[in-house]
């Protein structure tokens, strides 16, 4: 008995596990290998500077360049998370003292007593402090157990980062023999990789520059905002509104809204006219000034996909999914757009109106 081809059966079943093994070392260094190749894509321009330069020496180049994206991104996500952390550890603090949590409550009752229209909203006999201080405890644990982990995962947080920059010292090297080297092995037609590439690249820009540089512009004006206010914690709730800013629609203004007719309700009248007006006028308008001219003729998804993508991208990648997810999701759309293309005439048929 014999097997016709055999030998290809035997090599395509050996391929796909050894990929499936290759797949699984790489796993843990996916996302950032894939970050770097975005962010490859953004340094191409100094890096090229850098070569004319130093006369083409890429090794000097890339390093530069490497040291250039560093400065530019690690250094402002380390001085935010070191604020965030810092705020964070002394809310902790603070809750984790009872006497503090007394003076707090205490504090909050002689205020609503002091407002006539929140005193007929909340009455002090509504409240439990007993329970109210239960509560606290119970969040502070749960809290304890958050700052644990965070603190555990900064080291597997350092080697990605360390991951991703190397992998984009060799990108910037090497990344145009790498893309021809994959599209000399991929069965689809040269034209259709080319799409591929230009929507990743396309989709890269529009997702970094419409989303990432605009929800970072809002969320620092909301925490100056809110600081000027005189609100704690103005540096959490402008990273909150950061990440708000991708919601459609509603953006930021679902945390400094509420947040202005709570000042409002308390008598604190000029903060908050001070941030209604601020918030409408500056927070909201600055997506309509920058993000047309930030993304420019870069392919932009529709808002509401590009907020499910993202959120999508973030719950299963963690953090760098807020790249991530309309990256894959733009290259689905890519796969979708030559599928038209190589079956317009079956689509036509198959699609013809029915004569009735």
């Amino acid at each position: 008995m014999q097997l016709k081809s055999f030998n290809v059966y035997f090599f395509f079943a050996l391929l796909i596990g050894v990929s499936v093994l290759v797949f699984f070392i790489f796993k843990p260094f996916l996302t950032a290998i894939i970050v770097a190749a975005i962010l490859a894509t953004f340094m191409k321009r100094p890096y090229h500077f850098f070569e004319k330069l130093f006369r083409g020496h890429r090794s000097v180049s890339a390093l530069l360049t490497c040291l250039m994206a560093i400065v530019i991104v690690v250094t402002p996500v380390a001085v935010v998370a070191t604020l965030v952390l810092g705020e964070v550890d002394n809310l902790y603090e603070s809750i984790e003292t009872q006497g503090s949590i007394e003076n707090m409550l205490n504090k909050a009752y002689e205020t609503v007593a002091d407002k006539p229209l929140l005193k007929q909203i909340i009455r002090r006999d509504s409240f439990s402090e007993e329970k109210f201080l239960n509560d606290i405890q119970q969040l502070s644990s749960n809290a304890l157990g958050i700052f644990q982990k965070l603190y555990q995962s900064i080291s597997s947080f350092v080697l990605w980062v360390f991951i991703l920059f190397f992998t984009l010292y060799y990108f910037l090297i090497d990344g145009k023999r790498i893309l021809r080297s994959l599209m000399e092995i991929s069965p689809l037609k040269n034209e259709h990789d080319r799409l591929l590439v230009e929507k990743f690249v396309s989709i890269s820009r529009a997702t970094l520059k419409g989303n990432l540089v605009v929800g970072v512009i809002q969320g620092f004006l909301g925490g100056l905002a809110f600081a000027i206010a005189g609100i704690p914690g103005a540096v959490i709730w402008g990273v909150i509104m950061a990440f708000f800013s991708l919601i459609p629609m509603v953006g930021t203004g679902i945390i400094w809204l509420p947040a202005a007719i709570i000042l409002l309700l308390l008598g604190e009248a000029w903060q908050g006219i001070f941030m209604l007006v601020f918030g409408t006028f500056v927070i909201s308008s600055i997506d309509n000034i920058l993000r047309p001219k930030l993304v420019g003729r870069d392919s932009a998804m529709h808002p509401l996909m590009v907020f499910f993508a993202t959120i999508g991208g973030i719950y299963l990648f963690g953090l760098p999914g807020f790249v991530m997810g309309p990256i894959v999701v733009s290259l689905f759309l890519a796969l979708g757009q030559i599928y038209q293309i190589e079956f317009r005439s079956q689509l036509k048929e198959y699609n013809q109106p029915e004569e009735v």
